[in-house]
């Protein structure tokens, strides 16, 4: 039997984790933060280095892998990864400080610059990567119909998943006009300096094109009744997997344990 509109445009994961309730998906990410604080307040070694931030990130892609979107957030991380590393690297060699860990003719790497760009990079790699796991397990309708339940006004609803749609779209209209202007003869691989110079003239027709479709979505939302007062009509439900109490009371309970270590470690000193 054939479905009907209805029927297709709803989203049944397979996987339970990757179909958690968004809301419990960013009460996850919160914890996940909360505790990668915690873990960067403690400095273990005579070097005072935030070493427990390492092991902790081997999480970030155990949840991809669970989440069965491994090689998508991945792919995701890799932007990610090179920001993190190139931080770390900067503040080891730049920042001064403490003992001289290391020179060789006029670099140095110093005991305040190593303990800085080890715990930026983690920061990043574990605060960056929790929330790419969110994004990339999760749609943007599904975002939107969870703020609308929880009575957050339709329109603030509208405004950030269109925000996170222009993302997508502007990528994707960059390319096209990247690959238009190779169509003409126009250089735009090479050293920074060339991609820079075939990159900006990809800004006017991308802006300009973004306020032409902005005209569109106004004459669709109107279409469809967005400005009409009263009750909305869903097409879409959003429903639990069933592992969300699971999973947001082993997040509570690690997050827990975290901060009793940190507390007693702080008793201790």
């Amino acid at each position: 039997m054939e479905k009907t509109f209805t029927e297709k445009i709803q989203i049944c994961k397979k996987n339970k984790i990757a179909g958690l309730y968004p809301t419990t998906k960013f009460q996850v990410v919160i914890l996940f933060s909360i505790s990668t604080i915690v873990l960067n307040s403690i400095k273990l070694t005579d070097f005072k280095l935030a070493l427990l931030l390492i092991p902790w990130f081997l999480l970030v892609p155990f949840m991809f892998a669970i989440t069965g979107e491994f090689k998508k957030c991945m792919k995701a991380m890799k932007a990610i990864s090179f920001i993190a590393i190139f931080i770390m690297v900067v503040q080891t060699f730049i920042v001064s400080g403490g003992k001289t860990l290391w020179v060789w003719h006029f670099i140095a790497i110093r005991e305040k610059g190593l303990q800085t760009g080890l715990s930026l990079c983690f920061l990043i790699l574990n605060i960056a990567g929790i929330f790419v796991w969110l994004f990339q397990s999760t749609s943007t309708k599904e975002i939107t119909r969870c703020l609308e339940d929880t009575k957050m006004s339709f329109k603030v609803a509208y405004i950030f998943a269109s925000t996170l749609e222009m993302i997508k779209v502007f990528s994707s209209k960059s390319k096209i006009i990247l690959d238009a202007q190779r169509a003409r003869g126009v250089e735009t691989e090479g050293n920074l300096f060339i991609r820079a110079k075939a990159f900006i003239p990809t800004l006017v027709p991308l802006i300009l094109g973004g306020i032409i479709g902005s005209e569109e979505r106004v004459l669709t939302l109107e279409a469809r009744g967005f400005s009409m007062k009263g009750n909305k009509t869903h097409l879409f439900n959003l429903k639990k997997s069933g592992y969300e109490r699971i999973i947001l009371t082993i997040s509570i309970i690690i997050t827990i344990l975290i901060l009793a270590g940190r507390i007693y470690l702080w008793i201790m000193n």
